[in-house]
């Protein structure tokens, strides 16, 4: 799903039990998987994945890239390799940092301290708010996709909300996703304001959803 078809949030709309119990579970599930990859596989996956990422027409064309700070705790994605590589690159960098339920984008360098926040995610120690309307590029994680493009999170929305609050500014950002392949599932769980990606990028290459 592109930008375009992104779903207006709105206060009315009710959850559904069911999906958020299936969400549940499976976030429970996929979470455990990824931890049982040995740290050795992980590293060597990430890095496959950074040469993936550095290499995409998207990445290269970007001036601003927002990508996230791994949680080693979670086993994600690690992504110093690909900060290393598109800081070599010369590009500018962005950060998620969460406030009062709400993700933001903070400038960031290599080197810059960091330290752990509100759920554990490293988040710089001076935040510097970037202007949301230069981002080119949003980096995801995830702890399951599938073949539509729907991804599944830690269960907070923070990103669902971010990559909305882009979408109605008008904003066109690339949605790309990080993960392993093990984490692709039949189907995910989805809310009616769940958004999408527009690809996902994995050990052995990139897929693509439009």
């Amino acid at each position: 799903m592109s930008e375009g078809k992104s779903k207006p949030k709105s206060s009315a709309m009710v959850r559904d039990a069911g999906v958020a119990d299936t969400k549940a579970a499976l976030r429970q599930r996929m979470l455990a998987l990824r931890r049982s990859i040995p740290e050795s596989q992980r590293f060597e996956m990430s890095m496959a994945i950074a040469g993936h990422v550095c290499g995409l027409p998207e990445i290269l064309d970007a001036r601003l890239i927002h990508l996230y700070l791994a949680m080693h705790f979670s086993a994600e994605v690690d992504t110093a390799s690909i900060l290393d590589r598109l800081s070599a690159m010369g590009k500018e960098l962005a950060v998620p940092v969460v406030g009062d339920g709400t993700l933001v984008s903070a400038a960031f360098q290599k080197g810059d301290p960091v330290l752990p926040a509100q759920f554990g995610q490293p988040e710089p120690v001076v935040v510097s708010v970037v202007d949301e309307s230069l981002i080119d590029v949003v980096l995801i994680p995830l702890l399951a996709f599938d073949s539509k493009g729907y991804r599944l999170g830690y269960g907070k929305g923070l990103y669902d909300s971010f990559l909305h609050r882009l979408s109605v500014r008008g904003r066109k950002v690339r949605r790309i996703g990080l993960g392993f392949s093990r984490q692709m599932v039949e189907s995910v769980p989805v809310d009616p304001w769940d958004e999408s990606l527009d690809a996902v990028v994995y050990e052995h290459g990139i897929i693509r959803f439009t």
